[in-house]
């Protein structure tokens, strides 16, 4: 009986430790997507779009939670302090990531900052007005808009934001004397638009979309997609570009392991017929990038933004 004991205590303290070495199943609790803006906008939207098979080929849950601020800084300096576990990710984009960390030094954080998981999305902006505005097309807007004396005004979710240096790149080609007015989120300027308090903003084939707004002109050099009566800025000799793109970052740190298991993930939630249909019916098909040329997108981005923003002044004080 001694010995059974010793032997079944033996069994046991192996068990124990051999339980003890065997890694976490990932994951055991909800995980945050977090998207640094407010709801409606093309982050969120695209967000959305994901979380559900997302969680599906992870086996357990993912919460969105919008967190709008500074041109999206604040949820970006939120995921930036999380632990590198997997649980905390963001859907994240342009601005944010790149442009803000530009602009300011107190973001706390940096594009080299985050691990990179995936690249979902890379859309066109587009020139929004209301659907009863009276401006049938572009030139009727531009023409408006001069003859406003300094009482035309853009909306943008933020200063720095892609809507933000798109527009006013775009009205200072023209010479309009336009009045930027800078909102929390897209969803929070798209009432004042439809009450007339600013006349038009820059945003996706998404938001135009969900919102049901015109599309006067697509900031690229082709026609977008399901606005193919909308021309591109090429055609009417629009020298500006502008684009949203975006995907899952994460704090930096991961695993090895756990962010190849995210980027799988992310993969396979992508190339799901239903996830391809969602993102098609709002007008923001796949744009699939791994996690390394997601990195190295960004980065090259940043370089980019870093330029733009010396070149407007856009330098926070």
């Amino acid at each position: 009986m001694k010995f059974r004991h010793v032997l079944w205590s033996l069994v046991s303290a192996g068990l124990a430790t051999l339980a003890q070495a065997q890694p976490a199943r990932f994951p055991e609790r909800p995980i945050t997507m977090v998207v640094p803006f407010g709801p409606g906008g093309t982050a969120d939207i695209m967000a959305r779009i994901l979380a559900d098979g997302f969680s599906r080929q992870l086996g357990g849950s993912v919460v969105v939670v919008n967190t709008a601020g500074a041109g999206g800084a604040i949820g970006m300096a939120q995921v930036a302090r999380a632990r590198p576990d997997g649980y905390t990710l963001s859907m994240t984009t342009i601005g944010p990531l790149v442009i803000q960390p530009s602009r300011r030094d107190n973001t706390g954080y940096q594009p080299d900052g985050f691990d990179y998981i995936c690249g979902t999305y890379d859309v066109p902006l587009l020139t929004l007005v209301p659907e009863q505005s009276p401006y049938k097309n572009y030139a009727a807007l531009v023409s408006a808009a001069k003859q406003a004396s300094g009482r035309f005004n853009y909306g943008s979710s933020g200063v720095g934001t892609a809507l933000h240096i798109s527009a006013l790149e775009q009205w200072q080609h023209h010479g309009v004397q336009a009045l930027h007015v800078p909102y929390k989120s897209t969803g929070d300027m798209v009432v004042p638009l439809k009450n007339g308090e600013i006349q038009v903003f820059n945003e996706t084939p998404p938001v135009a979309v969900q919102h049901q707004l015109r599309a006067l002109v697509a900031l690229s050099d082709k026609r977008v997609p399901g606005f193919e009566q909308v021309p591109s800025a090429k055609e009417l000799g629009l020298p500006v570009r502008g684009s949203v793109w975006g995907g899952l970052v994460a704090p930096k740190g991961l695993p090895a392991a756990l962010r190849q298991q995210l980027e799988d993930a992310c993969r396979a939630a992508t190339d799901t017929t239903l996830y391809k249909a969602r993102a098609q019916a709002a007008n923001s098909p796949l744009v699939w990038r791994d996690g390394e040329a997601f990195r190295r997108f960004a980065m090259a981005e940043a370089d980019k933004m870093r330029r733009i923003v010396e070149t407007h002044g856009l330098r926070e004080k």
